[in-house]
């Protein structure tokens, strides 16, 4: 869902933004992407992509980019969703519990 600029619902996904790049370590190329996707007026909690969390739910922008782009190693490895959802399913396109193997 797009939100436009003027509405309340933006300035929420602005404060999201600055929040999540106050918090989670990110490349350059990943914070100009997710800039842009939010500038746009979506959400950071969706994706362009439609990847999904184990659970049904959107995985966040920056989630979805790591997995469509990959990421090399560095500091902001540590966060890359729940441990216990470690396994993607291209198939699929979400993560899966390790008990669905």
């Amino acid at each position: 869902m797009l939100c436009d600029k003027k509405s309340m619902e933006y300035q929420i996904n602005r404060e999201a933004l600055h929040e999540m790049e106050q918090i989670v370590p990110m490349t350059l190329e990943e914070r100009a992407a997710l800039r842009k996707w939010v500038k746009a007026g979506h959400e950071v909690d969706s994706n362009p992509w439609d990847y999904y969390e184990g659970d049904g739910y959107p995985m966040n922008f920056l989630q979805a980019y790591r997995i469509k782009y990959g990421y090399s190693s560095g500091p902001w490895d540590y966060w890359t969703g729940s441990p216990h959802q470690c396994y993607w399913r291209k198939d699929r396109r979400c993560l899966i519990p390790l008990d669905e193997l």
